[in-house]
């Protein structure tokens, strides 16, 4: 399976990961309102529980921290496991795409410098060296065999280039975007910084046009290349 390196699929490539990076904060937020009973407050990278919930809820509220990498982290890296799995190319190919717009260069990241699992680990065993030591081992054992197995799907010529393009390249790009630039507006700048259901509107604008790019351009993350360049028109493409 070769990945079409043009425009629509690197620019659908960029909606899907702009959608999978908010949903994993969207998935806190609407789990902690499930918990806690109103909304608490949300940014591009960051949630925070309703006031009171921790203490009101303290068998419950760590949940709203399990559910955002669980959902949009790693069940989203092992369905593209089971895609890439597919005869069909075109599964392959989503497959992959649905493997690194996950950003998993950036969980693993994570996971060693303090994120949600991290947090997680701290809340039930406090600085234990130990715990933190198998938390990591359990992240990679999920991230790792996905991202060995989408080398093994990739076919493009520059192999080891494309395969960086996609592992690290586009999705830090992603990352920058909304984790950095819209974050900074946001936070920083109090750009539509008002809020509805503990969203501020830049959030919910940034969620409306990836979920209309993607919508629009998904198609193309289904199918895949019949070379490892782009596409150009000849006798053969009529």
């Amino acid at each position: 399976m070769r990945i079409p390196l043009t425009w629509r699929y690197l620019l659908a490539f960029y909606c899907l990961g702009a959608l999978m990076g908010m949903s994993h904060e969207l998935a806190h937020h609407a789990a902690g309102f499930a918990i806690c009973g109103e909304w608490g407050y949300k940014t591009f990278n960051s949630f925070v529980l309703a006031k009171g919930c921790e203490l009101a809820h303290p068998e419950s509220f760590w949940l709203a921290t399990l559910v955002g990498p669980v959902l949009f982290n790693y069940l989203p890296l092992w369905i593209g496991v089971a895609l890439m799995r597919k005869p069909e190319a075109g599964k392959q190919l989503f497959g992959v795409t649905l493997v690194f717009s996950t950003v998993p260069a950036l969980r693993i990241f994570s996971a060693f410098v303090g994120g949600d699992e991290t947090w997680m680990v701290h809340h039930f065993r406090g600085n234990d060296p130990r715990a933190l030591w198998i938390m990591k081992a359990f992240v990679l054992a999920l991230i790792l065999p996905p991202l060995v197995i989408a080398w093994q799907t990739i076919r493009n010529r520059y192999k080891p280039l494309v395969y960086l393009l996609f592992f690290i390249g586009v999705p830090l790009t992603v990352f920058y975007l909304i984790g950095i630039v819209l974050e900074g507006l946001l936070v920083k700048q109090r750009v539509l910084s008002d809020t509805l259901w503990g969203m501020p509107y830049m959030v919910l604008l940034a969620e409306v046009l990836a979920t209309i790019g993607y919508a629009s351009l998904k198609s193309y993350l289904w199918q895949p290349a019949r070379s490892g360049l782009p596409r150009v028109n000849s006798r053969d493409d009529g």
